[in-house]
């Protein structure tokens, strides 16, 4: 199974190393991408609390194109809040698709602040993966 994904023109740079992941995932789970348009991962960090912080859960889908896998958001979860008032919140939006980017405590990110923020976090997920962090759930339509 090919797995090919379409990078040319995304808005926000995307490492070689994150499709890579990706299509292993798809690999390891065997799953049948032949009536699939889109894929949604979740990536979980079972030691995550609000007590305890940790590594925070993401989530990220995909959308088949025309010439391949397109990158259309990228969420980064964290807990905010304290006692009982917490509650799992959008801490980090990448919306590739549209070209629009947030920060919690910020709002909207211009452009060259989201390509840094976005190229550190990146490192950062594809090293906890690559270290074993995350429980990995993929969903198909």
């Amino acid at each position: 199974m090919t797995m090919p994904f379409h990078l040319a023109g995304m808005a926000l740079p995307i490492s070689p190393e994150l499709p890579d992941l990706l299509r292993k995932v798809v690999r390891e789970q065997q799953l049948d991408l032949t009536h699939v348009s889109t894929l949604t991962f979740n990536f979980r960090s079972p030691g995550y609390s609000a007590e305890t912080g940790g590594v925070h859960p993401v989530e990220l889908r995909l959308i088949r194109g025309l010439h391949g896998w397109v990158f259309d958001y990228i969420t980064d979860f964290s807990y905010q809040g304290v006692g009982q008032d917490v509650e799992l919140c959008k801490e980090l939006d990448f919306n590739l698709s549209c070209d629009e980017h947030y920060l919690q405590g910020w709002g909207p990110l211009p452009g060259v602040e989201a390509r840094e923020l976005f190229a550190l976090w990146q490192r950062n997920f594809i090293s906890y993966a690559q270290l074993g962090y995350f429980t990995v759930t993929v969903s198909g339509e």
